[in-house]
């Protein structure tokens, strides 16, 4: 039996600003401002006790309409992170005999000797999305990736892990490949 009313709230931190118009939630902080666009839930947003909460409201809804109201305060919490806090994927090359090489151009990643193949595999990242190699001294093969929007950067981390999967081979045996090593914070929480 559907809930007349049911809603979630989340606090919002001193330091970020929260908007809202037309359903499309707009967050500013220190390190840049994201918006994202919620316009196909079928839920109200409103910003509360003079701006330091975000209240999702949802009316006569059932189990499925419920597990919305989480997801979107999920998705404004991710977006809160990462403008005061920021995400980091680092990935690691793993190779047995023909090491990968990798080069990065702007905004463009190109992999080069995956198994020894002379196909070079190229993969456009979004501009908003810093890609770095560690100093070999430090880490050795090892990429970071870097940026505000969440799912930006993992996105760029699995295409780039995408481009090296083992074709027409017994996967057990060739491991080979960019793999995703671990997912953060960009800052550290003080």
């Amino acid at each position: 039996m559907p809930l007349i009313r049911d809603s979630e709230s989340l606090d919002i931190p001193e330091n970020v600003t929260l908007s809202i118009v037309g359903r499309v939630v707009t967050v500013k902080g220190p390190r840049g401002t994201l918006t994202h666009d919620l316009r196909h839930t079928q839920q109200n947003f409103r910003v509360e006790a003079k701006g330091r909460r975000f209240v999702v409201t949802r009316f006569f809804g059932g189990g499925i309409e419920k597990s919305c109201i989480q997801t979107a305060l999920s998705l404004v919490k991710n977006m809160i992170n990462g403008v005061t806090l920021g995400f980091r994927v680092k990935m690691r090359f793993a190779y047995s005999h023909f090491p990968i090489n990798v080069t990065i151009d702007g905004n463009v990643v190109e992999i080069r000797n995956f198994l020894g193949e002379k196909r070079v595999r190229r993969q456009e990242i979004p501009k908003t999305v810093k890609v770095t190699r560690t100093d070999n001294a430090k880490v050795k093969d090892e990429l970071v990736l870097e940026g505000n929007n969440l799912n930006e950067v993992t996105q760029a981390a699995a295409c780039i892990h995408q481009q090296c999967l083992v074709k027409k081979k017994d996967i057990r045996k060739f491991l080979d490949g960019i793999y995703v090593q671990s997912k953060g914070f960009a800052q550290e929480e003080e």
